[in-house]
């Protein structure tokens, strides 16, 4: 069902009116309901009413209260809330919404039974209550604020977030907790409390048909699932083979073992490539750096445009998979370990560079190499906006202008952002 379709068969959909967002509220607050209500009631010190001025990352909306800021699980930016404090940390605090008394025209009813704020509902996803267009603009708004406030930067750089073309079951690669009994399921939010599901939204078809009515053994604690290109389903644990899975992207065939990353939402992985090949613009003479390569996605594309390739990246199955997946070009180097090591050590100018690190970034001993390198052309793919503003504030420091930065729905119903970045020196 298309994402207007799915609107106009919701009875509280975009533009709820009060009474309805107040049922939603019930079916997602804290304690659900009539029960968090009365427990509210029980500790009147702990309500607060507050007007919600803009969503953050991390998934809460942002209100004050006497200048401190309150951080509200279950809001949305415009809304006026009740909202229980559940923890006071000084100069901040965060809530629990008990009744939205004004709601967002982005509130929405959502579409999965498990998801909600109360301690019983899966963890996954995050922005389920929000309307599609509005979860875009947010993240826009999160990664403009990001620079701002971090990175210390003008944020006019960054455009809007462009949209997954699958809305939902987009996930190519779930992990799922087991509980004692064998079920599978995920954690609640900011706990280790499994939460048995059995179905789910985001993940591909492949994989929610894997899952309906599924069991393991209890000696399993995790089982991860992958659906590749094929239809074909990989699943390990304690009590399965790892597999491999086989990606088709941009007529290129990719292997990915179990143990390497590769992006989750297949349906954004030609758009990655797409924008990253864009900003390094590459004329056919340069040598170009690919840090944290993984099993060679963007190397494969960069190859045929570059004289010189030099791949990094710690993993060793990732690092077997690009081996495989780029054995066609004579002129790639690929080096496994950690990128702040092997960069200082290798020979020769770099033009362009592409990095694609994990959530804690590059860090200054990367960022710090880059520049020594004097790397004339930088891409950066992130998916944290918070490392992102705090690397390119030492990039700005150093004489490299941030020209544009492209959020990227890799995640829909989730806080988590990615971004396509250019610096140029």
């Amino acid at each position: 069902m298309s994402k207007r379709a799915d609107q106009r068969a919701n009875p509280a959909g975009r533009g709820a009116s009060s009474q309805q967002a107040r049922q939603l509220t019930a079916q997602s607050a804290p304690l659900g309901g009539g029960q968090a209500r009365a427990q509210a009631a029980s500790h009147p010190t702990n309500l607060l009413t507050l007007r919600l001025e803009a969503m953050t990352y991390g998934g809460d909306a942002l209100g004050r209260m006497d200048g401190k800021v309150i951080f509200v699980r279950g809001g949305i930016a415009g809304e006026v809330v009740r909202a229980e404090i559940v923890e006071e940390r000084g100069h901040f605090a965060r809530a629990q919404v008990v009744e939205v008394v004004e709601p967002s025209p982005d509130r929405i009813q959502p579409r999965c039974s498990y998801f909600g704020f109360a301690a019983n509902a899966c963890g996954g996803c995050h922005w389920q209550h929000i309307d599609y267009s509005a979860q875009l603009r947010f993240k826009a708004e999160i990664v403009r604020e990001q620079l701002q406030r971090i990175g210390r930067m003008e944020s006019g750089s960054v455009r809007e977030t462009i949209s997954s073309p699958d809305v939902w079951a987009y996930r190519n690669h779930a992990q799922f907790s087991v509980t004692p009994e064998g079920r599978l399921g995920f954690q609640a939010a900011r706990s280790n409390r499994v939460v048995p599901i059995s179905e789910c939204h985001i993940v591909q078809p492949e994989i929610a048909e894997w899952l309906r009515g599924r069991q393991v053994g209890s000696v399993d604690k995790r089982i991860e699932v992958r659906a590749d290109s094929y239809g074909g389903v990989g699943v390990w644990g304690a009590n399965f083979q790892p597999p491999t899975s086989t990606f088709h992207i941009l007529h290129s065939t990719f292997r990915v073992s179990h143990d390497s990353f590769f992006q989750v939402n297949t349906s954004l992985i030609e758009t990655l490539v797409e924008l990253a090949l864009r900003g390094l613009s590459l004329q056919g003479g340069e040598t170009v750096l690919d840090a944290y390569c993984g099993v060679g996605l963007f190397t494969r594309f960069i190859a045929p445009g570059a004289q010189r390739v030099i791949g990094i990246e710690s993993s060793p199955s990732a690092v077997a998979d690009a081996r495989i997946n780029l054995a066609e070009f004579a002129h790639i180097e690929l080096h496994e370990g950690l990128v702040e090591k092997v960069l200082p050590k290798i020979e020769g100018a770099i033009d362009a560079a592409i990095v694609d690190p994990p959530r804690a970034g590059c860090g200054p001993q990367v960022i710090e190499a880059l520049i020594d390198k004097r790397v004339k052309r930088l891409v950066y793919v992130s998916c944290d906006p918070a490392t992102l503003a705090r690397d390119a504030r030492q990039l700005l420091g150093s004489g490299y202008s941030l020209i544009e930065v492209q959020p990227v729905d890799i995640f829909p119903h989730t806080y988590h952002i990615e971004s396509v970045s250019l610096f140029n020196r």
